[in-house]
């Protein structure tokens, strides 16, 4: 991982530790899983299409 990444890990693990509100603190862990899923769709699709010689 770079640098530059780990830094911004740090920067919104710092948002996320500092944070009072629970509405967007609850959100997070849904829009995350839903990021999650979208990008293992994506990663078939493209197995797929390298697998049929596309």
């Amino acid at each position: 991982m770079t640098l530059s990444r780990k830094f911004e890990i740090e920067k919104f693990s710092r948002e996320i530790d500092n944070s009072d509100d629970l509405a967007a603190l609850s959100s997070i862990p849904k829009d995350l899983l839903v990021a999650w899923k979208q990008q293992q769709a994506a990663s078939a699709w493209i197995v797929r299409q390298q697998s049929q010689g596309l």
